[in-house]
């Protein structure tokens, strides 16, 4: 059998094939030529050999120029992946889709006049002008033959996307560049020039009358490009997973956040899975797959997929920071083979280790192939991927019936003659009433003005949110008082449903104050609200006025002789603000700080320099799990605090971490005030 050049061309350049034609190959696959298949073999039946393959040798014509250091969108992406593909004796059961320039027709779909001229003006311009262009938009570079390389990755796509759509092949993998999901109507951006999944998109829909397209976009960046270019469109679905870091990772658009749908009729089209950090798993990746993309995915009942398949969330990438293996890109193919009678296209997008992206390709390809994917281990999926999900289908819901429960805004839905009370409200409630009823906890009064409308903003509280503050009713004339800041009380079910009668509150913060109030102290209670992804960096500067008006008006105003910190949770940075804020009168009184992150949450540090460092580092306990990624540092600064690595709390809720800590959070404390000589007033 002849060897096949890994560019399936054998040195001659490509040709645009004819619409249902399937381009020549060697070998001992079918060659379709005047209409009729040759072979110097044993013809192979076509519907045997269902995968298709895109690659053209010239989309590596489109290189970085003007900088000497190693660009990370490299040509060699595309020919790395192609070898392994050779290598591992996938590319000879693949029929190559040839490659060929998209037309200004077809680009208009997406993008505008002015944007197809701006592109093909670049093959004319001096090395100068190249260089200007480049720095005038958002992360490209230029050359001569980008204009060529960009419409021969978007019109492969296309080809590959009608082959698939027409029944040519079954499935296909377009592995191209440069990518395109940036790409936005008239603006290209972070290395794409021409948006090819939603350009391939709109020319099944209007070439081959395809009604219903799913895209799926796991690229570690969020596709904005293509998420405008289908926002007002019911027909297509937009489901994107990528890393969001509350809009500051790129593109940093704050509308990849969850809460951004679609618009008008295409509300709901536009799924936005958006995790709140780096470090992500293969087990977060399958859960999001699992509650949401498939679900979703079953009930819109596409007439075919189109995957923006980036391979920059895998393990070992430089940029995206993730840890997704070849197993689970190959299990997320798995799944959406299921969808659309088989009909699935995997387009290249990012993805910055050639090891990474090749080996992540190969499991993608080799399941298109009908492999089985390999074996993944346990599930288990973080907090933050859990807690993100949680959101996503909160919004979600009000759009696709198969995600429950159905979520209610009462601030947004009407709801003619029935009482709608977020069960959050109801937890306050309950909880205020029963502190005061045991251990005559009393609601803290919210002034300024100022700080309590914006506080009735973040919590959107049905009640007062003085709920939210609750102090032991004589503070004032308590000598030690505990200056307490923690996430609310869980909220858990004893089954998948929402059933009043199946579902309880956990509250370990009790138990911290019974112990307080039982030692005549007083008590400072602050429940931290639940995060939100789009209004994350608000929702921690308003906590942090809060915290520093409690203290100014109910800690240091009861002038105590002695005063305990403890931070559990969100609130950890926001008390850490305040500590910085008030670093004299906090030396001067606390016997102690006591922090307790959550699992993935940073140490919070001291910003100042001098006394207050050493003080801190001599007065803290932070204690975090064994697999803090605190631990991961060559050493742990003084503006730390003492940390402590605490086996038995890895990926535990912060209630659970408290309820195990307890003892010895409370032994520390009481020694601490033991020792603590306050100084004279």
């Amino acid at each position: 059998m002849e060897d096949m050049e890994i560019d399936g061309t054998e040195a001659q350049p490509y040709v645009l094939i004819e619409t249902g034609n399937l381009p020549i190959t060697v070998g001992n696959r079918p060659i379709y030529t005047n209409g009729r298949y040759i072979s110097k073999s044993t013809p192979t039946p076509l519907k045997s050999t269902k995968t298709g393959v895109v690659y053209d040798r010239r989309m590596r014509y489109h290189a970085n120029i003007h900088e000497d250091e190693h660009h990370p969108e490299d040509p060699s992406r595309i020919s790395s992946i192609q070898s392994m593909f050779k290598a591992a004796g996938c590319l000879e059961k693949m029929i190559p889709i040839n490659a060929r320039e998209v037309t200004k027709d077809e680009v208009r779909l997406v993008h505008t006049d002015e944007h197809w001229d701006f592109v093909a003006k670049t093959s004319a311009l001096s090395e100068a002008q190249l260089g200007k262009v480049a720095d005038d938009y958002n992360s490209i570079y230029v050359n001569k033959e980008t204009a060529l390389s960009a419409r021969l990755s978007c019109g492969g796509v296309i080809e590959l996307c009608k082959a698939v759509a027409r029944g040519d092949v079954t499935n296909g993998f377009a592995n191209v560049r440069p990518p395109g999901h940036h790409a936005e109507i008239n603006e290209p951006m972070g290395f794409c020039f021409f948006n090819n999944v939603a350009v391939a998109a709109q020319c099944l829909k209007r070439d081959l009358k395809i009604e219903k397209v799913f895209i799926l976009d796991w690229d570690i960046h969020h596709g904005n490009g293509t998420q405008k270019a289908f926002y007002n469109d019911p027909n297509v679905v937009y489901c994107s997973i990528h890393r969001y870091d509350n809009a500051n990772f790129y593109p940093g658009d704050p509308q990849a956040g969850h809460t951004h749908v679609g618009n008008g009729p295409a509300k709901g089209k536009t799924i936005n899975i958006p995790w709140p950090r780096p470090g992500m798993r293969d087990s977060d990746y399958i859960y999001a797959f699992n509650k949401v993309v498939m679900p979703i995915a079953y009930e819109f009942d596409p007439d075919i997929v189109i995957v923006s398949a980036g391979f920059d969330a895998a393990e070992g990438d430089p940029i995206g920071e993730n840890h997704v293996t070849p197993a689970a890109f190959g299990h997320m193919t798995h799944m959406l083979k299921s969808l659309a009678a088989g009909k699935l296209v995997l387009a290249l997008e990012g993805g910055y280790n050639l090891d990474s992206i090749s080996n992540s390709a190969l499991a993608c390809v080799k399941v298109l192939l009908g492999e089985h994917p390999a074996k993944l281990g346990p599930i288990k999926p973080s907090q933050e991927c859990v807690e993100t999900i949680y959101q996503v289908i909160r919004v979600q819901s009000r759009y696709w019936s198969c995600l429950k429960p159905i979520y209610i805004d009462s601030a947004e839905e009407k709801v003619p003659g029935k009482l709608v009370i977020d069960i959050m409200d109801m937890v306050k409630l309950f909880r205020t009433r029963y502190l005061f009823s045991k251990l005559k906890m009393v609601p803290a009064p919210l002034a300024p003005e100022r700080l309590a409308n914006r506080f009735t903003d973040l919590l959107s509280s049905l009640y007062n949110d003085a709920l939210f503050l609750l102090f032991s009713n004589d503070l004032h004339c308590k000598d030690v008082i505990i200056f307490f800041v923690h996430d609310i009380a869980d909220t858990c079910a004893t089954s998948n449903l929402t059933n009043l009668a199946t579902s309880y509150m956990s509250d370990s913060v009790y138990q911290y104050i019974e112990t307080i109030i039982n030692q005549s102290y007083g008590i400072v209670d602050v429940d931290v609200p639940p995060p939100t992804n789009d209004t994350q960096k608000t929702d921690l500067h308003d906590l942090k006025d809060l915290l520093i008006f409690l203290w100014d008006h109910f800690v240091e105003y009861a002038n105590p002789k002695k005063v305990v910190i403890i931070g559990a949770g969100r609130g950890c940075r926001s008390l850490m603000h305040c500590i910085n804020d008030r670093d004299t009168m906090i030396m001067r009184f606390t016997a102690c700080v006591i922090m307790v992150p959550g699992n993935n949450d940073p140490v919070p540090t001291i910003a100042k320099k001098g006394d207050i460092v050493n003080w801190y580092y001599e007065n803290s306990l932070v204690l975090l799990p064994e697999n803090h990624s605190v631990w991961t540092k060559k050493g742990v600064k003084k503006d730390s605090g003492k940390c402590i690595s605490v086996k038995g709390l890895n990926n535990m809720s912060i209630h659970d971490k408290l309820h195990i800590l307890r003892q010895d959070i409370i032994d520390y404390f009481l020694q601490r005030l033991t020792d603590f000589i306050p100084p004279r007033q």
